[in-house]
């Protein structure tokens, strides 16, 4: 299964566009959002991505959502919560998953890795992590953390940071088969 991961757009009209080109371009199977569609209750435009593509949309709210943004994504159906849903053979879960899946789909980063700040200090989710090391997931998708896109492992997961904050990165394209999970940022 081809997957598209993109968090962070805060309602940019340039992310948001990028989005749908990479839709295109890539022909995934699933477009993940974990989190900031929007910002602070401004570029809702970018929620019309929920329900406006050929393709299942599975979004979690962040920080910068406000609740009708995540009113929104319940509405289309695209909220992760409660337990996994399985698209094609793989379990998608959100941040309130308590149940093994394939995929973990989380706004924070795990503490300690794609976590790092200008300052140095790292600014992941502790719970995040010990829910990664809990459940073990093979692949986690957050953002958050704009300066510290990439793909790391924890254990046996694979952790990307897909941001599209930096202004550079356009997010990630995965691929997950039975026997591998592989990822590169666009």
């Amino acid at each position: 299964m081809r997957i598209l991961a993109c968090a962070d757009l805060h309602g940019r009209p340039e992310r948001i566009a990028r989005v749908r080109a990479l839709v295109l371009e890539h022909q995934p199977a699933v477009l993940l959002l974990p989190g900031d569609l929007t910002h602070a209750g401004h570029g809702e435009e970018a929620l019309s991505l929920l329900h406006t593509l050929s393709i299942p949309v599975l979004a979690v709210s962040g920080n910068m959502d406000a609740p009708n943004a995540t009113l929104a994504m319940r509405r289309h159906g695209a909220l992760l919560e409660g337990p996994p849903r399985v698209i094609d053979g793989v379990a998608f879960g959100g941040p309130d998953a308590d149940v093994p899946c394939d995929v973990l789909v989380v706004h924070e980063p795990p503490h300690g890795v794609l976590d790092v700040v200008p300052t140095g200090k790292r600014i992941g989710s502790e719970k995040v992590r010990e829910k990664v090391l809990r459940l073990r997931p093979r692949l986690l998708t957050c953002g958050h953390v704009h300066e510290s896109p990439g793909i790391e492992r924890v254990g046996d997961t694979l952790v990307v940071n897909c941001t599209m904050g930096d202004g550079k990165t356009g997010g990630a394209l995965i691929e997950i088969t039975p026997a591998i999970v592989t990822a590169r940022l666009l």
